[in-house]
């Protein structure tokens, strides 16, 4: 699949590390086609924020898990997944699916891991993500409302500004959830990170190029194929927002910023960040 020599010699498996929010449909499309002629792995969701707000949702996302596993794999769990992985998988291959996070992964997978991973501007991202889930809470009959996740809860109940009090109230579950999904806790610098991490990053805003140059990386055609479809108008992130925001979101805010200013190619080690 991949004549790209650093892949092999690195013994690296790649994470498709999905953002909410962020394009993660679109680019777990494009990698499926990407990735044709290599063994794709399935992952189900492995953080669980809601259930350290509230027990219950565990039986929600054990639920979802186990479902997701079986229809993938014929089994319940994820030991059994996890081991059938290690069994299984090459350098080169991919894993991908649902919302998994780089450190969970890396706990249980014996061979290298390397992030492949879209970023949105964490402002835009939170308030796109708050329209999402209020739309789909509210279109739900009222008796289903109730089977649903502590945040799609929170935005079906409260306006902008109650649901970033909510948010802001919670934030040691919520808060930089990009820098959760990724594994980067502030502790190390962002670009000593990278070399060590990351395959290929980007952002959303610019994905022409993100597209481009993972292109250039697996040697093989990559695209984006869904639009980002957000509403034809959108209120205003308020001051008072913006800086509610920024609390939450501080360190997926230093993230963000530090890839968008990244040039197209590193000239270090050769990847490209954004």
């Amino acid at each position: 699949m991949n004549s790209d020599p650093s892949l092999k010699p690195r013994g690296a498996l790649l994470l498709c590390v999905r953002v909410p929010k962020s394009g993660s449909a679109s680019l777990m499309a494009g990698l499926t086609d990407a990735f044709a002629g290599r063994q794709i792995f399935y992952l189900p969701n492995t953080l669980d924020p809601d259930s350290r707000v509230s027990p219950l949702q565990k039986l929600r996302f054990l639920r979802a898990r186990f479902r997701n596993l079986h229809r993938h794999y014929r089994r319940v769990r994820m030991r059994s997944v996890w081991a059938h992985i290690n069994n299984m998988a090459a350098p080169g291959d991919l894993l991908m699916g649902g919302h998994a996070d780089f450190r969970t992964v890396e706990t249980h997978i014996t061979l290298p891991l390397k992030i492949i991973t879209l970023l949105r501007e964490p402002l835009a991202r939170a308030r796109s993500e708050y329209d999402y889930m209020r739309r789909g809470q509210l279109r739900k009959p009222p008796l289903r409302r109730f089977d649903s996740s502590v945040l799609h809860k929170a935005a079906g109940r409260y306006d902008f500004d109650s649901y970033l009090d909510y948010l802001f109230d919670r934030r040691a579950f919520y808060g930089d959830i990009a820098c959760q999904y990724l594994g980067w806790n502030g502790g190390e610098e962002i670009s000593d990170f990278f070399a060590r991490r990351v395959f290929h990053c980007g952002v959303l805003e610019r994905s022409a190029e993100f597209a481009e140059g993972l292109a250039g990386k697996l040697d093989r055609p990559f695209s984006l194929p869904h639009e980002n479809r957000e509403p034809a108008s959108r209120p205003e992130i308020t001051a008072q927002q913006r800086a509610r925001l920024e609390q939450i979101y501080a360190r997926d805010l230093v993230l963000y910023d530090w890839v968008a200013r990244r040039p197209s190619k590193s000239p270090a080690t050769g990847a490209s960040y954004g």
